[in-house]
């Protein structure tokens, strides 16, 4: 248990969390494993935390991010305990009566499927399983449990993009022949993100339709365009591709030749970039000159919403602490959402004062700098690096804002190919939207900035206005007159309700006198009016009890559809009399069936128009029943 839980801190601490793949897999898988060997030692509760804690305070003043870490390691790891303990007991009863049933058939193996089962199902590792079947003189189908585990891999892998399931082989064909001709270097096509061009003109050196190079696509086609030089950005590192258009237009006509609409970009392998888009206008050939242009609008939008996912890694750092760490992101023009390492929900005060500390940053108006170095000395000066992401040994860095004129918390200084703006301030506004959960351990927040934002607020002014204007009240009276309108409201349906019980009162009362005595037995049918079948048996509990000994079956109409509910006290139960027999057969009339105990019963039909029919039938059954 003390190797495990050294293991754990220490995974954790380097921003690992629990999960069903790679890294993330070997951890759930350790800490089961030590969860289980405690339960075997009597150890019923969540433990581990308090194991890793002691595993802080002797190794924290060698690992200084341990101790700045401590809180979020702990929770994380009675989460990941707690989450296991609510499927270990269903899951070790399964895997008890497995176990039965193969000893009971002479068998030794675990299926691997049902191993699959355990761990898909219950989140029970391969390595837990191997254990306990160990003990029980049991071993497992590991080959069956890969081969289960890789048919579901490779059902998840069929939903990628169409892309991924293409052959590369044309693109690696084209790539050659480009490099020999010397139209790209031996890196390929040129990328110019980071140069602040907006469009080039240049030339078409390759045109693919329908996975096959052509010499020229035709307007309406689906078209993949290659050019030896490019300002468009492709989806890399959550931020979305580019957009924007590739045309012909010749200095002496007034049109375009041909247009093509660039909706998305693609690096099937490395060293070639490719421009997908529909022909909108014309032909577009083999060689002809070009200009692309990408949409430089939607451009800063996304520049905008990268540089605020900085932001807002910096603030949230700040206000919820170190332990904080991206977990994944979505950089595109209308918002961004950033996932992020923390345990707990966000409460109200602190969402309000990330969202005032990211504004604060932006209305500082810090430079937005960037510079390439090596990968070592970027980490060594303190560049937050993403976890799991593959970095080359040149990096771009990405900073803003300064210890001297700044707290030193919030400086932000990143590992990043994205494209921002120069300077905080261009982001405009700054909007929390929403907060959410995604995963054990990770939070998501949702952001809209610049335009976005301003149209978000005025949107909300424009509500706020609406709402004046029908409560007659100013914007800032807006809370006070919410408040009194739910007070009259309470007040209005507390009148209401004492209304409709006086009403129910006197209907009850009215509905007792017409009481009937079958042969010395009290008998109430009657159609009532009902809204549902709460109300009905709350009525017939009601006048059972008034009736003391008698017999109570009442009829309504619930949306277009006859019910019926009976109820016999327990005297006449013995006599013979029973609410379920009642019902079912008066149930006939109105096209319908039901039943229930001898006490309480229900029934529904088809036939509205027969229900009081049925009730009417009531009185002839009791008298041929009744013993």
């Amino acid at each position: 248990i003390a190797d495990h839980a050294r293991a754990i801190t220490f995974l954790i601490g380097d921003g690992v969390l629990p999960g069903n793949e790679g890294r993330s897999y070997v951890l759930r898988m350790v800490l089961r494993r030590a969860a289980r060997f405690g339960k075997l030692i009597g150890l019923e509760e969540p433990f581990l935390a308090r194991v890793a804690q002691v595993v802080i305070d002797q190794m924290g003043h060698h690992y200084t991010d341990l101790p700045a870490k401590r809180d979020f390691i702990m929770q994380t790891i009675t989460a990941e305990e707690e989450r296991f303990q609510r499927t270990l007991s269903t899951g070790l009863n399964r895997l008890d009566e497995l176990m039965a049933d193969l000893r009971a058939r002479g068998q030794t193996e675990i299926p691997g499927n049902d191993a699959f089962f355990l761990w898909d199902t219950f989140g029970f590792p391969l390595d837990l399983t191997r254990d306990i079947a160990e003990e029980n003189k049991l071993t497992i189908d590991e080959a069956g449990f890969r081969a289960a585990l890789a048919a579901q891999k490779a059902q998840s892998r069929a939903t990628a993009q169409d892309v991924l399931a293409q052959d590369v082989s044309v693109y690696a064909e084209l790539l050659g022949n480009l490099k020999e001709q010397g139209v790209v270097g031996e890196q390929g096509v040129k990328h110019l993100i980071y140069e602040n061009v907006d469009e080039v003109d240049t030339t078409i050196v390759g045109l693919i339709v329908d996975g096959q190079m052509v010499s020229e696509a035709h307007q309406g086609d689906k078209v993949e365009i290659v050019l030896p030089e490019t300002p468009f950005y492709v989806e890399s590192g959550g931020q979305v591709s580019d957009t924007g258009e590739i045309y012909y237009f010749p200095d002496d006509l007034d049109e375009p030749v041909w247009t093509v609409q660039v909706s998305e970009m693609r690096r099937p392998i490395p060293g070639l970039i490719v421009h997908v888009g529909k022909v909108t206008q014309g032909s577009a050939r083999l060689n002809d000159p070009a200009r692309a242009g990408i949409d430089t609008v939607r451009r800063w939008d996304i520049m905008r919403n990268h540089t605020a996912t900085h932001v807002l890694h910096a603030a949230l750092r700040s206000i919820l602490g170190e332990h904080v760490h991206q977990a994944g992101s979505l950089v595109a023009p209308e918002r961004l959402r950033f996932d992020f390492t923390h345990t707990q929900p966000l409460s109200k005060a602190e969402l309000h004062e990330i969202e005032e500390l990211a504004n604060d940053i932006v209305l500082a108006n810090f430079d937005v700098n960037t510079r390439w170095t090596t990968y070592k000395r970027a980490v060594d000066e303190g560049a937050m690096a993403l976890f799991g992401e593959k970095y080359g040994d040149e990096v771009r860095v990405v900073s803003f804002g300064e210890v001297s004129d700044w707290r030193d918390s919030t400086v932000s200084m990143e590992l990043c190919g994205g494209t921002h703006v120069d300077a905080t301030a261009e982001i405009g506004s700054f909007r929390v939207t929403s907060q959410g959960s995604v995963a054990a351990g990770v939070r998501r927040i949702e952001v809209v900035t610049g335009r976005v934002a301003e149209s978000l607020i005025e949107e909300r002014f424009d509500t706020l206005a609406s709402l004046a204007d029908l409560l007659n009240a100013q914007p800032e009276q807006l809370a006070n007159a919410v408040t009194q309108l739910q007070e009259q409201n309470r007040t209005l349906q507390r009148e209401l309700a004492q209304i409709k019980q006086q009403a129910a009162r006197d209907e009850s009362q009215a509905l007792l006198d017409k009481t009937m005595q079958v042969e010395g037995v009290a008998v109430l049918a009657a159609h009532v009016q009902a809204s549902d079948a709460d109300t009905m048996r709350q009525m017939t509990d009601w006048f059972r009890d008034k009736l003391g000994s008698g017999v109570v079956v009442l009829g309504a109409n619930i949306n277009d559809k006859p019910l019926l509910i009976a109820a016999v006290t327990d005297d006449l139960i013995k006599r013979g009399l029973h609410a379920g027999n009642i019902v079912r057969d008066a149930a006939k009339i109105i096209g319908g069936g039901g039943g229930g105990r001898p006490n309480m019963a229900q029934a529904g039909g088809r036939d509205v128009n027969k229900l009081d029919e049925a009730l009417e039938s009531v009185q002839e059954w009791v008298s041929v029943n009744l013993k």
